[in-house]
């Protein structure tokens, strides 16, 4: 993104050159500060995406495990997620066996919203039925939430190079 910064002094060429010095030096922790913010939104859309696709099926937490890292005079940062919110963005449709020994999946499948796979799980766990399966697919969620804050980033930076600026 291209600023255009336009600089009237009624006073000499030292004011400018000055005002030039302070922008020079303010500019790039103001962009830094705004990529910062700008990545509490990212971190925050990410979750609510993430909570929309498992309120489907209730098998994943709160969103504990994304995160922004950037350091204080970093230009670069970093999103960091759990490795299961990955599998559960691009995993490939697939069938999932149901059992005993598998007691997360079970007590996922005990209390599934579908109540032919409720019956089944609760049948496992009495021993009347030793394995069933379910056929499951990905949710994707990554690029709902970063859909939803590209379009901010432009405001933010907006934002931050004009407080900048405003030296």
């Amino acid at each position: 993104m291209v600023k255009v910064i336009l600089i009237k002094t009624t006073g000499d060429l030292f004011t400018a050159v000055k005002t030039l010095g302070r922008i020079k030096k303010k500019l790039p922790e103001m962009t830094r500060l705004g990529m910062r913010r700008w990545g509490k939104i990212l971190v925050k859309d990410m979750k609510l995406s993430l909570r929309r696709v498992s309120s489907k099926f209730r098998g994943i937490s709160e969103g504990k495990g994304i995160r922004w890292e950037q350091g204080k005079k970093s230009n670069t940062a970093h999103l960091f997620m759990r490795r299961e919110y990955l599998a559960l963005d691009h995993m490939k449709p697939h069938w999932v066996s149901v059992k005993r020994t598998r007691t997360v999946l079970l007590a996922w499948a005990k209390q599934a919203l579908i109540p032919n796979i409720r019956t089944r799980a609760r049948n496992v766990e009495k021993g009347k039925l030793k394995r069933f399966g379910i056929y499951v697919g990905p949710h994707p969620f990554i690029a709902q939430g970063y859909g939803r804050a590209r379009p901010k980033l432009r405001s933010v930076l907006k934002r931050m190079a004009s407080r900048g600026v405003s030296v």
